[in-house]
């Protein structure tokens, strides 16, 4: 007999179900319709349990009984199920959003601007990006990788003043995402020896003296309206780690740095 996968059990747990209710809805999707005894013979689960479970799918509306004696129950077709279940998923989201930001606005506590936070792995790192690009009201300095361009989208059709240094030139960025004020720069191939200090790095353990910009090693840099950054250094590893910080003296000499490869990078064309 087919069997229901625990891929299926975990998707319908994030929409809102529990585990039990998952494999009782997914069994009587699996049989159409069917009494109590049939299902807990073939989940090997207790019987309590699927009848607690089938009450809480009734409850919301996944399940119905279509025959009293015996009792026979039939699951609500998957596309209308999932619809349902979407619905609430949705509505709870943007109840939760709106208490949620009030509760921001009403923060106890602050963080000091001179604290320096260490960012590890990639999903903090995505996260850190996404949440200062969204926050930005006015600049934004930006060096991205290729991998990471689509965070642009967190700000379509914004008048934000940006720059952009990044490897390669595709011109469409402007169109593609709105942006007004858009100003590209190409990275490919800028070398440190450019800027005259790789003489203070002898002992380093990256190859100052030969060491272009490329796609396999481009840093990650965000700093929004001269305020706050992250650093992401392309040190080697497979996770990624970096810095994010409002300290003004840090703030201040990353820009500073940003301006310096920035005077040294071509600027892209952009197709308006």
């Amino acid at each position: 007999m087919t069997d229901i996968s625990t891929n299926l059990v975990e998707s319908l747990k994030t929409m809102g179900l529990t585990e039990y209710e998952a494999k009782v809805y997914s069994a009587l999707v699996l049989f159409d319709r069917a009494e109590v005894k049939r299902i807990y013979e073939y989940l090997g689960v207790p019987k309590p349990s699927v009848y607690h479970s089938l009450k809480g799918l009734m409850d919301k509306g996944l399940v119905m009984i279509v025959s009293s004696k015996p009792a026979i129950y039939r699951a609500v077709p998957p596309k209308i199920a999932l619809k349902y279940l979407a619905e609430i998923y949705r509505s709870a989201e943007e109840s939760a959003l709106e208490e949620l930001e009030d509760l921001e606005k009403s923060v106890l506590e602050t963080e000091s601007p001179d604290i320096i936070w260490t960012l590890f792995g990639d999903k903090n790192v995505e996260h850190s990006m996404e949440e200062l690009i969204s926050r930005a009201t006015r600049t934004m300095k930006l060096v991205l990788p290729e991998e990471y361009i689509g965070f642009l989208s967190f700000i379509r059709g914004t008048e934000l003043d940006i720059e952009l240094m990044m490897i390669g030139k595709d011109k469409s960025l402007m169109k593609y995402y709105e942006l007004k004020n858009l100003s590209v720069h190409d990275a490919y191939g800028l070398d440190v020896n450019d800027f005259n200090i790789s003489k203070y790095f002898t002992d380093f353990p990256l190859p100052f003296r030969n060491y272009p910009l490329l796609p396999e090693n481009f840093s990650i840099l965000v700093s929004i309206d001269g305020e706050e950054f992250m650093y992401v250094p392309p040190f080697p590893g497979k996770t990624k780690s970096g810095i994010t910080s409002k300290n003004r003296y840090l703030v201040t000499i990353v820009d500073i740095l940003f301006g310096i490869a920035w005077q040294h990078t071509p600027e892209v064309q952009m197709d308006i």
